[in-house]
């Protein structure tokens, strides 16, 4: 870039030799600057996106009255026959998921947390029961053991989650110490389920083309 401006003071001679050059193919000092913002605008830039559920609830044996959808927790435990449910509906990611946690907040701790599975996604929390339940599918993705009270859950579900879509969970707990976990309901905002993604999206900036 100095040198350009160097040739163009030199004089006359200098400098049209400078623009026939540019007219020729070559670049000018403003354009090299313009496609060097284009190649920085090309690139691509870590991100998280947050998703909070559409649905989620719990729902106990024997039990066929759908008011768990509207409570401040989810449940899980072999007990008394409780599993919770998560629906989200995912918008199609800035770029592809690199990585996809389910994050929970336990609001009562376990000695042996729940499993998780991917579930069917035609239901809804103010109509589910024990006998409507959605089905789960597969093997489960994660099993986190001990869970703390008071402490934040992470699920690790990349291999299920791989973009925008309808996604379903399923929180089963085969331990007699269940586990209670903050819903969207909750008060404490911090607390609610979130499905975070990290994502390669393109670096912010804009790039004008070049003729």
């Amino acid at each position: 870039m100095k040198q350009g401006v160097r040739w163009g003071v030199r004089g006359v001679a200098g400098w049209a030799a400078l623009v026939l050059l540019a007219r020729c193919g070559g670049e000018t000092p403003s354009e090299a600057a313009d496609n060097a913002r284009c190649q920085e605008s090309s690139a691509v830039e870590p991100r998280r996106v947050y998703v909070a559920p559409t649905d989620d609830a719990y729902v106990e044996e024997g039990q066929e009255q759908p008011v768990s959808g509207a409570e401040r927790k989810l449940v899980a435990d072999n007990l008394s026959r409780r599993s919770a449910f998560l629906r989200f509906e995912v918008p199609t990611p800035p770029g592809p998921v690199r990585q996809a946690t389910l994050r929970l907040y336990a609001m009562d701790g376990s000695s042996d947390g729940p499993r998780l599975y991917p579930a069917t996604t035609d239901w809804s929390e103010d109509s589910v029961t024990w006998s409507q339940r959605p089905s789960v599918m597969g093997p489960p993705l994660g099993d986190v053991g001990e869970v703390p009270h008071g402490s934040s859950v992470e699920y690790d579900v990349t291999s299920f989650v791989q973009g925008g879509g309808t996604y379903g969970f399923a929180l089963v707990n085969e331990s007699r110490n269940g586990v209670d976990f903050a819903s969207k309901e909750h008060v404490r905002l911090e607390w609610a389920p979130r499905l975070v993604l990290s994502v390669d999206a393109p670096a912010s900036g804009d790039c004008a083309a070049n003729p």
